[in-house]
């Protein structure tokens, strides 16, 4: 399996701000990360993009993505690109646990961030459950642990 290894966490004041990036973020058990405009607001308490699809974009558009532009918590590089849903994201024990609960956004919902003209969270973006509280910082390594279900189907 790849090694999995944040490669950012941002967060934003506002809901409709681009984030930014932040030496670590500490999230909270049940209400997401710390310092963020999300915080407490949903059950999908964390933003995610795979490095790997960010870096796609760039190649596609002609121009970078800085971290956060994109409306992401967290920006992981070495993830499947298929999460499975109710995955679990572990790290050392100070580290939070995260679980896969959605892909995309829900075909209901309004999407109403993009960063010149470009939004991937709607379709490549995950939205994690903060299960365990914690500290991520760049560069902690993770590892997904299948647990055989309870995210949410789409």
């Amino acid at each position: 399996m790849n090694r999995i290894v944040v490669a950012s966490v941002c967060a934003s004041a506002r809901r409709k701000d681009p984030k930014s990036p932040v030496e670590e973020g500490l999230f909270d058990a049940g209400k997401g990360l710390r310092n963020d405009a999300h915080w407490g607001f949903s059950d999908r308490h964390v933003s995610l993009l795979r490095e790997e699809d960010v870096a796609a974009a760039e190649s596609e558009a002609g121009f970078p993505f800085p971290p956060g532009s994109l409306a992401e918590n967290l920006r992981l590089r070495g993830l499947p690109e298929e999460l499975p849903l109710g995955a679990l994201l572990k790290g050392p024990e100070e580290t939070p646990v995260l679980r896969i609960r959605e892909r995309g956004k829900r075909a209901d919902e309004p999407h109403s961030y993009d960063y010149r003209g470009w939004c991937l969270l709607p379709k490549v973006g995950y939205f994690l459950e903060v299960v365990r509280g914690g500290v991520l910082r760049p560069g902690d390594a993770l590892r997904l642990e299948e647990t055989g279900g309870s995210g949410e189907n789409r």
